[in-house]
């Protein structure tokens, strides 16, 4: 797991391709920060081929959910997953990533940052990194929809893409071939924010639906395995309401959304 990079400590970049760099989005090569605080060391898979077809549906696969907020975080389930890509994203980035991945050493690791104008003063920004490992590909969301209105911060991560400005606010939500690395859940994932990480059996994903849904019938999502179950959400629910974190109203009204959802 890569943790904060120190803004002081920029990492060694390199273009992967002269024009995948455009106005607010970048695609590059990075050298992996020798911070000491890495768990994942090169030499990676590298290069590394795979289509635009093949990445568009790998992109396409990936949701994220966002987080609940205070003592009822743990009903976050129930909000809604969402693509975690919009299609103009995933356009470039399948123009791009076969090329410099052709290109990638084995100490590298793909860098990225896209942004999307929120309000005229408000950016969202999205930065990360991939690396294959064997069969697995890597994705690394250092910051996702993270809202910069300051100049210097977008800067800050535009030249280190792996710098967490902030703990994430979503989370991926794990599909077929999909698995989900991260310790944001503890403490000190708390105190030291870390990236959201995802590893994709990337050759069943590519392959199209029909390898999807022979690995999990149906197509349905596998759910994560700190979802809790309907009983652990209402107990929980009536430990808050006991102990006084909620009111009645609040209590009322989770309980009737939670039992809707039957």
């Amino acid at each position: 797991m890569i943790s904060a990079c120190s803004p002081h400590a920029i990492p060694t970049a390199h273009v992967g391709c002269e024009s995948c760099d455009e106005a607010g989005r970048f695609v590059r090569l990075q050298s992996l920060p020798d911070s000491g605080k890495a768990n994942i060391t090169p030499p990676f898979s590298h290069p590394f081929q795979l289509t635009s077809e093949g990445w568009k549906t790998v992109l396409e696969s990936i949701q994220v959910r966002q987080r609940g907020q205070g003592p009822l975080s743990f009903l976050a389930a129930n909000k809604p997953a969402q693509q975690a890509l919009t299609p103009q994203e995933i356009q470039y980035l399948c123009g791009v990533l076969p090329r410099v991945f052709a290109e990638v050493q084995p100490s590298d690791l793909v860098v990225f940052g896209l942004t999307n104008a929120r309000t005229p003063e408000i950016a969202d920004v999205t930065t990360g990194a991939w690396y294959v490992k064997d069969a697995t590909l890597h994705l690394i969301l250092s910051n996702y929809r993270e809202g910069v209105t300051m100049p210097s911060i977008r800067e800050l991560v535009w030249r280190n893409p792996l710098h967490v400005i902030a703990a994430p606010l979503y989370d991926f939500v794990p599909g077929p071939y999909q698995a989900v690395n991260s310790s944001h859940d503890s403490l000190l994932g708390f105190l030291n924010p870390e990236p959201i990480q995802l590893a994709l059996t990337y050759q069943p994903i590519a392959a199209g639906p029909s390898a999807v849904d022979d690995h999990h019938p149906a197509g349905m999502q596998k759910p994560s395995s700190h979802e809790m179950s309907l009983e652990d959400k209402l107990r929980r629910l009536k430990q808050l309401h006991n102990e006084g974190l909620i009111t009645d109203d609040e209590y009322a009204a989770k309980k009737r959304s939670l039992l809707n959802g039957l």
